[in-house]
């Protein structure tokens, strides 16, 4: 499509509000078109000749990366599944387990394996009501390859459901009408984005949601657009559920309201009593009802009560943790959808408002229905969200392959000077990065007014985080490869050094930055030392600690105190005098019944908080009896890990710190513990990344639950594959 043609269509077709474009060379703006009346003749006339006509008619040539582009939207798959692998294969076996849900899903996947607990899951031997099952599931199939054990399964399940995540939105684009350019375009923007980057780099099931809802997205349009189509609805609703049973309801919800919306918006209220459509409705329900009853047959009615209560009505209601005002998702959406949201600022405006009602009107034309789909989905998605009590960025995931696709049809329909705009202000946004990481590479050379007036969990990974200077580097490399080495009049081949980027920077981010910050985001140094202990007959017990964050490297259940309730710890260690124990530091500076023999031997950052782990001991003949040999608290040391420096723990609990001797596990280190603040005193938050280098956690502040019954020691157990998982005991 020449300039020109382009000037022509409607205005708000740089939006991708109209009708959709047919072939490869139709889309964009800054593709070349032959200029009327040009003969073909041999060698280098007919080149100067082209160029000649070319430059006259005022259409640029067009780049070598752009001419890529074009060759690689041939087969448009091949290269989004070459550029998701070399993006995430270096970081598989690189880093620990970070606190919550990492940890966590690790401990659900043991006992998913190990315990056979296939229908109703279970986290340090409770039910855990959470989540459904069917992620574990697909964990349980990927443990089948050769050579796959934990931790390497759960970030090889987040790299594959990436993958899944850019063919199912390639395969939406292209349902919805739209050309393989703008299918390839809007995978290689997902590729690009800095949170979607993070979260194929973190073990969480949302990404393996996003694929399925947006299959069940494809199987609905597919469906609704005909007078009658059991197969694609039956699918639809099919995989509706399935992405229910992966992590909650609005895997349902988000298909199902923007089916209903989509059939109102052609007219066509009827049609949703259609057969086709009451059976895809009923397969549905049979799925879901399927599993609730199999649930119930195990005996576990109150676990269900608790999902349907507890995990669906109140966190949708009147949630008891990360409630946010419903304006929230505005307010975080521009920095998880960087850089693209740039693209706001320099979007052809006065064409696209030039006259909305008549564009919008014309997405109920046949040839607009695809738009109007991804429109519906896109704005009833945002309104479901907000309207929903709960609120965590990683929550808008699924949205993210409509809004990509939106995005690939308005970059690729930018005018030259447009785009060049875009990409000046992303080259800008690349040399703020270079410079914010130039800045915590010089960190340890600041004086100490200008470090004291950090926050203290933002030194503790400030002190340790490697590899800052070669991130830098690579980002001030790239911004003036933008600025000065790229034609960013032509918005294709500007796009392929975007996902070039990224591509590079993950790699030492993966292999070397991430696994710096395990000190701080892992509890796998506290964990092994209350495994080690265990081993040698103390109780294991924690208090006011997320439930589950110990057990996976622990190796063994642990007793949990998750209320403040002084009284039922004063219990735990009546019952069990010899224990180790896992708490948050204020609680072990303001403990008031604290025994005489208890003293801390290890404390660690977690994320925004600090916890230290405490031995107790009893003279008393059945204490002595519970270890046979009666030999003393064995002694742990917490080693430095390699490439980075520890600082020296402040004297601020009444007992000192023993340095003791380490147990048989990888070197970690003991981060930086500046002099720590009173910490608030409800349950230890989850890490909400706001930002976009890492993904969203789990949520944190949950209900009391009561003490849970003494924890028995786990037994070695093999893995699907038949690796005996990390920190078990041997």
């Amino acid at each position: 499509m020449s300039e020109q043609q382009d000037m022509n269509e409607p205005a708000s077709a740089t939006l991708g509000t109209t009708s959709e474009s047919k072939g490869v060379a139709s889309s964009g703006s800054n593709a070349t078109a032959a200029p009327s009346g040009t003969t073909d003749t041999p060698g280098a006339t007919t080149q100067k000749a082209s160029q000649a006509t070319a430059t006259a008619s005022g259409t640029p040539q067009r780049s070598m990366a752009a001419r890529a582009f074009d060759l690689l939207a041939i087969f448009p798959l091949l290269p989004l599944t070459i550029l998701l692998v070399l993006q995430t294969m270096g970081g598989f076996d690189a880093r620990a387990l970070w606190f919550s849900d990492e940890v966590r899903h690790a401990d659900v996947y043991q006992n998913v394996i190990d315990a056979g607990k296939w229908l109703v899951l279970q986290l340090n031997g409770v039910p855990y009501p959470d989540k459904p099952p069917v992620y574990f599931w697909f964990l349980a199939a990927l443990d089948m390859i050769p050579g796959v054990r934990p931790p390497m399964l759960f970030l090889l399940g987040a790299a594959v459901s990436g993958l899944a995540v850019l063919w199912a939105t390639y395969a939406l684009a292209r349902a919805t009408g739209n050309d393989k350019a703008t299918g390839l375009a809007a995978g290689l923007i997902l590729l690009s984005g800095f949170y979607f980057l993070g979260v194929t780099h973190y073990a969480r099931m949302d990404l393996l949601f996003t694929a399925v809802i947006t299959l069940s997205h494809l199987c609905m349009y597919k469906g609704w657009r005909r007078e009658s189509a059991p197969a694609w609805l039956i699918a639809g609703y099919a995989l509706a559920a399935v992405a229910t049973l992966i992590k909650g309801p609005l895997g349902l919800a988000f298909p199902v309201l923007s089916s209903v919306l989509f059939v109102l918006w052609q007219g066509k209220v009827r049609r949703l009593h259609n057969r086709d459509a009451v059976a895809g409705f009923a397969v549905m329900l049979i799925i879901l009802l399927g599993w609730v009853a199999a649930a119930w047959m195990t005996g576990e009615s109150e676990y269900l009560r608790n999902i349907f209560q507890d995990q669906i009505v109140k966190r949708a209601t009147a949630t008891w943790h990360h409630a946010q005002p419903w304006w929230h998702y505005l307010a975080t959406f521009p920095a998880a959808w960087l850089p693209w949201t740039l693209l706001l600022l320099t979007a052809p405006w006065g064409r696209v408002l030039r006259n909305p009602v008549r564009d919008a009107l014309d997405t109920r034309k046949p040839e607009g229905l695809g738009t109007a789909y991804l429109w519906i989905s896109l704005l009833s998605g945002v309104a479901l969200l907000s309207a929903v009590s709960i609120k965590i960025v990683i929550y808008l995931l699924p949205l993210f392959p409509i809004l990509a696709i939106i995005t690939a049809r308005c970059l690729l329909r930018l005018p030259a000077t447009n785009s060049r705009v875009f990409y000046l202000l992303v080259s800008l946004l690349l040399f703020i990065l270079a410079v914010g990481l130039g800045g915590v590479a010089a960190l340890p050379l600041l004086p100490g007014s200008v470090r004291d007036a950090l926050p203290p969990q933002a030194l503790a990974l400030l002190d340790i985080v490697a590899g800052a200077p070669v991130l830098g580097g690579v980002c001030l490399i790239f911004a003036l490869l933008l600025f000065k080495a790229t034609d960013r009049s032509q918005p294709r081949g500007a796009l392929l050094t975007l996902v070039l980027f990224t591509t590079v920077f993950v790699q030492p981010m993966a292999l070397y930055t991430a696994p710096s910050l395990d000190p701080v985001m892992s509890p796998k140094a506290q964990a092994e030392i209350i495994g080690a202990h265990a081993k040698e007959g103390y109780h294991p017990l924690s208090y006011r600690v997320y439930p589950g964050t110990y057990t996976f490297y622990a190796g063994t259940q642990l007793e949990e105190i998750t209320q403040r309730d002084w009284a039922l710890l004063d219990a735990a260690l009546s019952a069990h005098p010899r224990a180790v124990i896992a708490m948050r530091l204020d609680d072990w500076e303001q403990w008031p019944n604290r025994p005489a023999s208890a003293r801390e031997i290890q404390r660690q950052w977690i994320v925004d908080r600090q916890f230290v782990v405490v031995v107790t001991e009893s003279a008393a003949p059945d204490a002595a009896a519970a270890t046979p040999e009666g030999a003393p608290v064995p002694t742990v040391e917490t080693p430095a890990a390699a490439g980075t420096e520890g600082h020296a723990v402040p004297d601020a609990a009444p007992a000192p710190a023993v340095p003791v001797e380490a147990p048989a596990s990888p070197a970690v280190e003991t981060p930086a513990t500046p002099s720590a603040s009173p910490a608030p005193t409800d349950v230890a938050p989850a890490p909400q990344p706001e930002a976009i280098t890492a993904p969203d956690a789990a949520a944190q502040d949950q209900p009391a639950l009561p003490a849970m019954p003494a924890p028995q020691p786990v037994a070695p157990q093999q893995t699907g594959n038949g690796a005996t998982a990390p920190g078990a005991p041997e």
